[in-house]
């Protein structure tokens, strides 16, 4: 009897225990650091790999993790979600920061729940009509029947080690409480989201049903180590400044809307770029300009004058030709802030009476847009030229050399329309279109060779004639000059005495490290041994130390 009692005990305690386990929402990998949480994020992750098996361009499927996905998920390839997926992005263009901004209205699998009321423009954007609740439902079904929730549950190792890598490079300042103190206002929650199959990062801004402001950056991997793909902590200071800026910014611009639309005259000249960084209409602009400036002041104020100088120029080069005078009003809203307490909604009106005034003086004509640099200036065109080494009696460094631009372009521009060419067709091909970067020695890629009495520096005789002479047959140098098929655009040159020294010279733009890349030259011998950088001189265009 006591046998029988103790088996039936037994029986429903695993019945109850399978239903509470069934009963569970699936939580995601999440760390907070103050009022910043990073987390890798189940909602997020069953919606990539509905978009991994369809034909949705913005996602990588190069990377094993994603592979692996496409493998374990491939028989559900005929499902709804997946045919919902290719046709919400090519009829209504549903994509971007939109489809992960919708999975954050929804509650944790399994319910998948709708628990925020969509904005009119998320339902714009799918389409309209119940487009986003039939979605909602066919993604909440492929989850049930791929069975996810197990796929997930094993890989919640690796997600652990996604994010304590991540945190690990994080610097320690707080960035969400300098961000918020900048802007005088606060913000309910930050919320960086690691997408390890994604393509590009976004941000995306929810408003909850007590008005509270809930921000996201959606963002895809940066490094590896040890095999595990990890955000690196360089990557931070863009996330929670610039993509949390929007937060700040954006309901503002729309706030005042029809003052923003009276000064769309100021986007004609810079149309074309900005269109072509997706920046296609005057509001996005505003926002952009705005957000780059407070962003300017915020490396001015707290990584220093070098750093906020070379962000200026990148942005500069990339056509944001309204940002210095922002730059400038910025500073009597830091001077009112701190003596009066106005906040950044108070003030943004008279951001806006400088880009009037800006209008009225036709400022656009008073701008140089010639190339100034930096180095990262070059690596942001929207269309860029590779261009390899071709001409060296050591057939090995030559492939060293070619190797390295190989897989710059295979990583970052070879869906971006960039093209890789060898020296002798760049030689013979207009490149007044592109930004370009060359790698090679100076006597080894014919195309430096051709320009290289334009330089500000030379390489011959086994010595670097820089800011002084240098003859280390190890170190890399990177530095910048104007594309000299056109001045406007720049070149960026990653150069050495050998090409065997050329072997990881762009680990900086592999890891990530943009800051490492904010000026005009750097002599290196690897990303910790630095042994000189610094900016040009440029008087009557020309470029000196």
């Amino acid at each position: 009897m006591k046998k029988s009692k103790k088996l039936l005990s037994l029986i429903l305690f695993l019945c109850l225990n399978q239903f509470l386990v069934k009963g569970v929402n699936i939580q995601p990998v999440e760390r907070s650091i103050g009022k910043l949480k990073i987390s890798i994020d189940p909602r997020v992750e069953i919606l990539t790999t509905v978009q991994l098996l369809s034909n949705y361009p913005m996602i990588d499927r190069t990377s094993p993790y994603s592979r692996e996905i496409m493998n374990y998920f491939e028989t559900f390839a005929s499902h709804e979600a997946v045919s919902m997926t290719d046709i919400l992005f090519e009829k209504h263009g549903f994509s971007f920061d939109a489809p992960l901004g919708f999975m954050s209205y929804l509650s944790h699998l399994p319910e998948l729940e709708q628990k925020i009321a969509f904005t009119h423009e998320l339902r714009l954007r799918s389409g309209g009509g119940d487009n986003l609740e039939q979605y909602r439902k066919a993604i909440k079904q492929f989850s049930e029947i791929s069975n996810f929730e197990s796929f997930w549950n094993k890989r919640i190792p690796l997600y652990n080690q996604i994010i304590d890598l991540t945190i690990a490079d994080i610097t320690e300042m707080d960035l969400v409480k300098i961000l918020e103190g900048y802007f005088n206002e606060t913000n309910e929650s930050y919320n960086i989201v690691i997408v390890p199959s994604l393509k590009g990062g976004y941000g995306h801004t929810i408003t909850d049903a007590d008005g509270k402001k809930l921000l996201y950056s959606f963002c895809l991997t940066s490094d590896m180590k040890d095999d595990i793909p990890y955000l690196h902590g360089n990557n931070f200071f863009d996330l929670v400044w610039h993509e949390f800026g929007h937060g700040f910014v954006n309901p503002l611009s729309e706030k005042h809307s029809e003052r923003v639309s009276s000064l769309n005259k100021l986007f004609e000249p810079i149309r074309a770029k900005m269109s072509s960084m997706y920046y296609g209409a005057w509001k996005i602009c505003v926002d952009e300009h705005v957000i780059r400036a407070v962003n300017t002041r915020l490396f001015e104020l707290y990584l220093g004058s070098q750093q906020s100088k070379a962000m200026l120029e990148s942005e500069l080069q990339r056509r944001f030709i309204y940002i210095e005078p922002l730059i400038e009003k910025l500073k009597d809203f830091e001077k009112r802030r701190d003596q009066n307490g106005i906040t950044f909604s108070e003030f943004y009106p008279e951001l806006l009476n400088v880009l009037d005034s800006l209008l009225k003086i036709e400022y656009w004509t008073q701008v140089d847009v010639n190339f100034n640099g930096p180095i990262i200036g070059t690596i942001m065109e929207k269309r860029l030229a590779i261009i390899y080494p071709t001409c060296d009696f050591d057939s090995e460094a030559l492939e060293i050399a070619k190797k390295q631009s190989l897989l710059t372009f295979d990583r970052f521009y070879s869906e971006m329309g960039g093209i890789l060419l060898a020296d002798t067709t760049a030689l013979k091909t207009d490149l007044s279109g592109y930004g370009i970067i060359a790698y090679g020695t100076i006597e080894s890629n014919l195309f430096l060779k051709r320009y290289a009495a334009t330089f500000p520096f030379r390489i011959e005789n086994q010595t670097i004639y820089a800011d002084k002479e240098y003859t280390d047959k190890d170190l890399k140098f990177i530095t910048c000059v104007p594309n000299p098929h056109n001045p406007q655009k720049g070149m960026s040159i990653y150069t050495a005495l050998s090409n065997r020294a050329i072997q990881d010279i762009d680990d900086a733009l592999h890891k990530g490290d943009f800051q490492f890349l904010f000026e005009d030259y750097i002599l290196f011998l690897n990303l910790e041994t630095v042994v000189s950088r610094g900016f040009y001189k440029n008087t009557n265009e020309k470029w000196t130390f």
